[in-house]
């Protein structure tokens, strides 16, 4: 009695969750006319349909189907009804659709029923472009004798081939490639991308002297349906990637990023979300929009969410969260916080609404969550991995690459172009760049266009820039395809290589001026600013925010450095300064710098990281400067010595700031970064306006990504170079005793791109090695740092400069030395 209990229980909830558990797939009621496409192989083969209105199971008619079929082949021929959407149109089976059913009724039989078979086809295409395919079933006993109106039950299944590529009546088989005369597109049979069905009868009778009919047979047919609720897994993160048709976003300071092999098992990745707590209030989330929205109606009587955990201590309690674009349902619980791995699962039946929502509609999931309940602690980590619902099977099958790449040039930027997979639903792209040709994406050298590129958006725009000055560059690219699952293509084949003028950008000057904290910008105008205009596109507007004109909001920024400090000022032009209206920091007039301290190449971090390559969102408020998102650097320090904020004339307000990079890397038990020339610098701004609304009106940003998700997203930041290389020059101790400084003449000279530099120190102390053009101007620092006595040798790559005369100087102590060299290009 309990079992029996329980199993009307599960059934009644289905029906009241989702009542319609049958669709009609066609009653039969009208004319068949130009619904169906009548198929055969010529005559004396036919198909003469009518509507019959008396003789009937459901509604106001069934189709009478009179077929002759030809003696073509040894092997079968046919005679076929054919339903196709329009144009791209599909339809989902995906959940409702365990099952078929049509009612049959033999009304003339065939002459030899052993020969004629009943078949169902049902066609599907997974992309727009792809081809159609078909997956067959086949009833050899439902037409051959003569009987009333009988139901026909097909079940809705895609079963195995293994070899014996026979339809039958256990389910749905691809067409075999044996039969010929089909076509392919990915081998798996989408219910959520059917574009038709066909009605087939097929005879292998056939007479070999004359072409008569094979045989014959006339049917009436009524009501095809599909029906039964199907329990279809929601998987949300696989252990490698989120799925497709999910776009990651955080809330209250939080963070959300994949990190690469951080998964409970080798070769497995993990969600890790960092916590924050904008409001001071314990609330903190991060999610996933669903588009389109996910449909778990069939399980969400029987299946539970799962996911693993590991969470560090201090983490409290958290709510598993489903929304459907108005009302919410989830489950509260605490999580172990031990920093080890744990498995959970949740009802999805046990779920209770949320936020004073009703009315949650399974069928249509638009978004899901995790958030702390009221619970957060800034700077908490957790991972998250293996999240879905009931019992999924995974694709473990790589793509092919992606075919055609190319690249044409633009204004300081190269267009990437290339064919989306075929076969492949959901897949994103990845497109690298590099000047050798790429064939490991992992390689020295190798740098990311843009990471999860969507499917049938296969156009990216890649901004060419470099250190200060104009210069021409050449890359190759390439492209990953990733299916929905997260499995990798191989690397695509490379684009010819793209020559085109890069442009020079403001650079992180190694010439510190001599800081005074007082507002008087006169000692930064020696070096060259970051310009946020509107006027001239040098600065963003985010969306849906308002600046009207330079005189608005426009920004001149300066960021230096030297071994140990950090440098920043800004020169912010605001016809209306409001510092201190809103208790909320970001939402008065203040300028937000997002820089990442390390050298960047490679693949760009998703979210604001710590440790050895460490990313930093800089407040500067009124009365304080704060680094966003670490809980401990609310004030990392006020006005005084090393800042200042104040108002200017006739409008706007001025900052200045200084910060040694050993209490900088404190706050977030960071590696304390030491500056070298030919560092690649993430860097982006965020200036708000707020203009007297107690609001924030307008954001100008560097980035032209931005978005005002810059907080949240290094992937949208910008980059620049400290100094004027490209990338740092390693010196190389030669391990030579030495009992004078030297400066060796540069060899090859004349030279093109590279020459090496050698020099030999007395003492030890801090040594800098530059170079000048004829005019005196500084080019670049080879070196400026302290050195043991002893003789070393730099490699000089001069690949961004123009033929001519440059000077190279050494210093060390008193000694001072310069040398001549030529680069001839």
């Amino acid at each position: 009695m309990k079992i029996f209990f329980v199993t009307m229980f599960v059934l009644l909830l289905a029906v009241t969750l989702f009542p319609q558990t049958r669709v009609m797939i066609d009653d039969f009621d009208a004319s068949a006319s130009g619904v169906y496409e009548i198929s055969t192989e010529g005559a004396p083969s036919h198909i003469y349909l009518s509507t019959n209105t008396t003789d009937k199971v459901q509604g106001t008619g069934a189709l009478d189907v009179d077929a002759a079929i030809g003696a073509f082949h040894q092997w079968g021929s046919y005679a076929q009804l054919i339903y196709r959407t329009d144009s791209t149109d599909v339809q989902d089976w995906s959940i409702v659709g365990d099952s078929l059913s049509i009612w049959i009724k033999v009304r003339r039989a065939p002459t030899v029923p052993a020969n004629m078979v009943f078949r169902i086809h049902l066609a599907d295409r997974p992309g727009e472009t792809d081809p159609v395919e078909e997956y067959i079933y086949e009833n050899t006993t439902v037409i051959d004798n003569q009987h009333d109106w009988y139901q026909l039950k097909i079940p809705l299944i895609e079963r195995d081939q293994p070899g014996a590529d026979v339809p039958d009546s256990t389910g749905f088989i691809l067409a075999p490639t044996t039969w010929g005369g089909f076509n392919y597109n990915n081998r798996t049979l989408d219910r959520d991308k059917i574009v038709g069905y066909n009605i087939g009868i097929i005879t292998t009778g056939w007479d070999p002297n004359v072409n008569l009919p094979a045989d014959s047979i006339i049917i009436s047919l009524d009501g095809f349906e599909r029906f039964g609720v199907r329990a279809v897994p929601m998987i949300i993160f696989n252990g490698i990637t989120f799925m497709g048709n999910m776009s990651t976003f955080a809330w209250g300071q939080s963070s959300i990023s994949v990190e690469e092999g951080a998964g409970p098992v080798p070769n497995t990745n993990a969600v890790k979300w960092v916590q924050g707590n904008e409001w001071s209030n314990g609330w903190s989330g991060i999610g996933l929009n669903v588009n389109p929205s996910f449909n778990l109606i069939g399980g969400w009587p029987t299946d539970s969410v799962k996911l693993t955990l590991k969470c560090e201590e201090g983490v409290g309690a958290l709510r598993i969260q489903f929304e459907d674009g108005a009302a919410k349902v989830g489950t509260v619980f605490t999580p172990n916080a031990d920093n080890q791995w744990h498995d959970y699962a949740f009802p999805l039946r046990d779920m209770v609404p949320q936020d004073g929502t009703s009315g949650f509609d399974p069928s249509i999931v638009a978004a899901v969550g995790l958030m702390a309940e009221a619970s957060a602690v800034a700077g908490k980590v957790i991972y998250i991995t293996n999240w879905w619902t009931g019992q999924p099977e995974f694709d473990a099958i790589p793509p092919n690459p992606p075919l055609n790449v190319s690249a044409s040039t633009g204004a300081y930027q190269n267009v990437v172009l290339w064919d989306d997979v075929p076969g492949e639903t959901g897949e994103k792209y990845d497109v690298y760049y590099s000047k050798d040709p790429i064939t490991d994406v992992t390689a020295h050298g190798v740098e990311v266009v843009k990471l999860n590129v969507p499917e049938n958006n296969s156009l990216i725009e890649h901004l060419l820039f470099a250190p200060n000055t104009n210069q021409n560059v050449t890359y190759y690219y390439a492209v990953i395809c990733k299916d929905a699952s997260g499995n990798k293509s191989v690397v695509s084949a490379n684009s010819a290589p793209t020559t085109n003028e890069a442009k020079g950008v403001t650079t992180i000057s190694l010439n510190v001026p001599a800081f005074v904290a007082d507002g008087d910008l006169a000692e930064w105008q020696s070096i060259t600013p970051f310009r946020m205009f509107p006027s001239d596109g040098s600065g963003h507007v985010v969306t849906n925010t308002s600046i009207d004109g330079d005189a608005d909001l426009s920004v001149l920024s300066w960021i230096a450095v030297d071994n140990d400090n950090l440098y920043f000022a800004a020169d912010v032009t605001d016809d209306i300064v409001v510092p201190s209206q809103n208790s909320t920091s970001y939402l008065n007039d203040c300028p937000d710098l997002f820089l990442g301290l390390y050298d960047f190449r490679g693949v760009p971090h998703t979210s604001l990281m710590r440790g050895a390559k460490p990313d930093y969102h800089f407040r500067f408020a009124y009365n304080r400067v704060l680094l966003d998102g670490i809980s401990n650097a609310d004030s990392i320090t006020g006005l005084g010595a090393n800042y200042y904020w104040g108002e200017k004339f006739p409008s706007g307000y001025v900052v200045e700031f200084k910060i040694p990079f050993t209490q900088l890397a404190s706050y977030g038990s960071d590696d304390v970064f030491v500056p070298k020339e030919g560092y690649r610098i993430p860097v982006d701004y965020s200036v708000n306006d707020a203009d007297a609304t107690g609001e924030r009106e307008g954001i100008l940003t560097f980035s032209p990504f931005n978005e005002d998700q810059s907080w949240g997203d290094v992937t949208r930041w910008l980059y620049t170079w400290i100094g004027n290389l490209w990338e740092p020059t390693a010196v190389h101790e030669d391990g030579l005793l030495v009992k004078d400084y030297s400066l060796s003449q540069n060899y090859p000279n004349p030279f093109n791109p590279s020459t090496k530099i050698k020099f030999s120190i007395k003492v030890p102390g801090n040594i800098t090695l530059k170079i000048y053009d004829v005019l005196g101007r500084e080019i670049a620092t080879l070196i400026n740092n302290e050195y043991q006595a002893g003789s070393y040798s730099i490699d000089f790559n001069a690949s961004g400069l123009s033929s001519g005369i440059y000077f190279y100087r050494l210093e060390s102590g008193s000694f001072v030395q310069t040398n001549k060299m030529m680069l001839l290009k």
